[in-house]
């Protein structure tokens, strides 16, 4: 007879039925070197019976294993790793399990949950040097999987990184981390690690990965080697023939055109997917017309901008934006080559027309002066349609205040400060209502006899009831009566 150790390294809760009282637990084990999964139903009793009856179900689901594994002529013998260990800690997380369930604070009408749904057979804090190499390793990719499966990429690091220098020869330990520091935008040592996992790995895989890093990138030159390197052996792989074309593209080379309709030839579907949801419609090389956001809506047909940012935001329009100064800006190169590919490969139900006489007209406008009255572009794309986006509008209400303030303050500076102004200082409150930060007294009094003007009164919101929108009202007239 030979026996077989059985480690469990986690588990997890799938799913609970409380008018059944029954738990569905997904356990992950090691039986036989091999890392085997298993779905079994747990009674919510007693903390000691839903241990016992956990125990004995995952020994029947090894001994399943071992039967279909094995041969026919092979007895086994189970022994199940670290009995007491096990027991102690299956018993601590049932019982707050439990205790969640049965929360005496749950609000009125609450549902009962379970928040705590995964358990470590090890923490990560644990020291684990004192396992076999082979078990650390599946501990380790239990703490990685924890995390990756669930997106939580900043989390899965570190254990990643602990997988890698435990298994320097896994590639796919490196993918990982590559993937992960990506999505923490972490792009160099992203890189690096693309470039380990090739090294390592040296599968189609891990070069097409490592090409489409290099692209992203905009190191053209690395992701063309690679990718002819790929096509030398597989000279029908889509992916890297598509990548080619996507190299072309970027670099303003109209030959890209000759390898997308050969691959619509072949797979228009996969075609249409990939320029759908992968295809980089931006060129990086110079020079480009650049079309502000009213442009642009007009030379695409939109009647409002709102339309054009939102598409644009979905990445279904190519566009450029600037978060640290809140704009977006497009290329008319940009929109003539996406319109022209949208329209060839039918991405789209309905075709994209443009309208190159509405964006020369609006530039005609806009050097003859014409529009608001101050030589600037005209903001309606019709008289009954507001163009400014969301985020313009907040920012012209923010000049529009500052405007207020400085006219308010210069209107004091000169005629003198009120007595209730000299109170707002204190409190620290400007003429607008706007925090401030108080300032020195003047020593002077400019008011002489130290009675109200009627500007005065109204300024200071009392006499006359006045609230904050009129003594804005206010503070703007005194800034025409100034530039005036």
């Amino acid at each position: 007879m030979s026996d077989f150790e059985l480690n469990l390294i986690a588990l997890d809760i799938r799913k609970w039925d409380l008018e059944l009282e029954r738990l569905t637990i997904k356990l992950y084990y090691i039986i036989n070197e091999t890392e085997q999964t298993s779905q079994i139903d747990l009674s919510l009793t007693q903390l000691p019976e839903m241990v016992e009856e956990l125990i004995n179900k995952f020994r029947q689901e090894a001994e399943t294993f071992l039967k279909n594994s094995l041969p026919a002529e092979t007895e086994a013998n189970i022994v199940l790793a670290n009995d007491t260990f096990l027991r102690q800690k299956l018993s601590n997380y049932f019982k707050r399990v439990l205790l969640e369930l049965n929360n005496p604070r749950r609000k009125k009408g609450q549902s009962r949950m379970i928040y705590s749904t995964h358990m470590d057979m090890y923490n990560e804090n644990q020291d684990i040097s004192f396992l076999p190499e082979k078990l650390r390793f599946n501990v380790v990719i239990n703490w990685v999987r924890k995390y990756y499966d669930h997106e939580d990429y900043q989390k899965a690091i570190e254990p990643l990184r602990k997988l890698i220098q435990l298994r320097p020869d896994y590639g796919l330990g490196y993918k990982w981390l590559a993937r992960s520091l990506k999505k923490v935008r972490k792009y160099e040592e992203s890189m690096r690690m693309y470039e380990k996992y090739a090294e390592v790995d040296q599968s189609l895989d891990a070069y097409q990965d490592l090409a489409k890093s290099y692209r992203k990138g905009k190191l053209y030159d690395q992701s063309r080697e690679i990718y002819q390197k790929i096509l030398k052996d597989n000279p029908d792989d889509k992916e890297a023939r598509i990548g080619m074309a996507q190299i072309q593209y970027a670099q303003n080379d109209d030959s890209y055109q000759k390898i997308l309709n050969k691959l619509y030839a072949e797979d228009p579907e996969w075609v249409k997917n990939w320029l759908r949801e992968e295809f980089n419609f931006r060129i990086y090389i110079s020079p480009k017309t650049p079309l502000t956001p009213i442009q642009a809506t007009r030379y695409l047909g939109f009647d409002q901008v709102f339309e054009l940012t939102q598409r644009a935001f979905q990445n279904d329009i190519p566009s450029h934006f600037n978060p640290a100064r809140a704009r977006m800006s497009f290329y008319k190169e940009e929109l003539d080559n996406w319109s022209m590919i949208y329209n060839k490969y039918h991405l789209g139900e309905e075709e994209v027309t443009l309208h190159p006489e509405a964006i020369d007209a609006a530039a005609l406008r806009k050097t003859s002066g014409e529009g608001n009255g101050n030589g600037e572009e005209d903001q309606t794309l019709n008289p009954a349609t507001k163009s400014s986006t969301k985020v313009e509008e907040i920012l012209k209400e923010i000049r529009e205040m500052k405007a207020i303030r400085k006219a308010a303050e210069r209107y004091q500076s000169r005629n003198g400060p009120s007595r209730n102004s000299k109170n707002r200082k204190k409190s620290g409150r400007s003429n607008t209502g706007i925090k401030t930060k108080p300032e020195v007294k003047n020593k002077k009094n400019n008011s002489g006899s130290g009675k109200k003007t009627g500007d005065e009164i109204n300024d200071s919101g009392n006499g006359d009831g006045a609230s904050k929108k009129s003594r804005r009202t206010s503070a703007k007239k005194k800034l025409e009566k100034i530039d005036s």
